[in-house]
């Protein structure tokens, strides 16, 4: 175990991708101390983050299954307790729940997990909190993009894990059944809390064209009251006939939204 983890960090510190079971679907980033980002770069390319904790580990959220996953994440814990919770329910952030016997979620996301699994589930909603022992994360509820979406709050190193909610570059609220004001006070919690973060990480980290900002967070919120208002040009964005919705841009900012699903 020791040997690989040696290789392990090796091969971050490289910037290279890590030689586990699977090598082609994973790449892994140190971005602290016990804190790294494992990012699928084969297949759909989500991000799953693991925080270490002097007495557990979390990982935030599982890809969509990719095999690798269970193994680095051995590699980098041992034999410390390992947690597994979703930003939200969507296959390409929880097709890895069946690597990990526990999975922590919002209840409102339970249908769109994956069936079939002996995975036992716990229900999250705002103010639970992971307690890793010398790190704490705070589950913020932010529905929009899904009905239980969430993001992961690390109050004292100031940073947090958005899923979807805020998105690597556009949140896709047409595809839930939430109306448009669910998003809307979700951006307004998130922005009431800019001067506690300095650091966003996201769903999508690959598709970030951009290193978002806290300003994503406001810039989001204007162009979501703008659609709301009516004030803001918009235009087609296309998924397909039945996930197809409108787009707008503020800023950095980009909003898919359903133009029936206002309110």
């Amino acid at each position: 175990m020791r040997k690989f983890l040696n290789i392990l960090f090796l091969v971050t510190s490289l910037g290279l991708t890590l030689n586990a079971q699977s090598p082609e679907n994973y790449r892994v980033d140190e971005l602290g101390k016990g804190f790294w980002r494992i990012q699928a770069i084969n297949g759909t390319l989500s991000t799953v983050y693991l925080i270490e904790g002097s007495k557990k580990a979390l990982v935030v959220d599982a890809c969509s299954g990719q095999e690798g996953l269970k193994e680095i994440v051995q590699s980098l814990t041992g034999d410390k307790p390992v947690m597994l919770a979703l930003t939200h329910g969507h296959f390409d952030h929880s097709g890895g729940m069946k690597y990990f016997p526990e999975v922590y979620v919002h209840q409102a996301d339970t249908d769109l997990l994956p069936k079939g699994l002996n995975t036992v589930t716990h229900f999250i909603d705002e103010g639970y909190v992971f307690d890793l022992g010398d790190r704490k994360l705070e589950v913020i509820s932010i529905p929009g993009h899904t009905p239980g979406s969430v993001a992961f709050f690390n109050r004292a190193e100031r940073y947090i894990l958005t899923g979807d909610g805020i998105g690597s570059s556009m949140v896709w609220a047409h595809i839930s059944n939430d109306p448009l004001t669910v998003y809307l006070a979700s951006v307004i919690r998130l922005e009431a809390m800019k001067d506690e973060i300095d650091e966003l990480y996201v769903g999508h980290h690959e598709q970030e064209t951009v290193k978002l900002t806290t300003q994503y967070i406001t810039d989001m919120r204007i162009v979501t009251e703008k659609v709301l208002e009516g004030s803001i040009e918009t235009s087609r964005y296309e998924m397909g006939p039945r996930r197809s919705g409108q787009q707008a841009t503020f800023g950095s900012a980009k909003l898919v939204f359903n133009p029936e699903k206002l309110r």
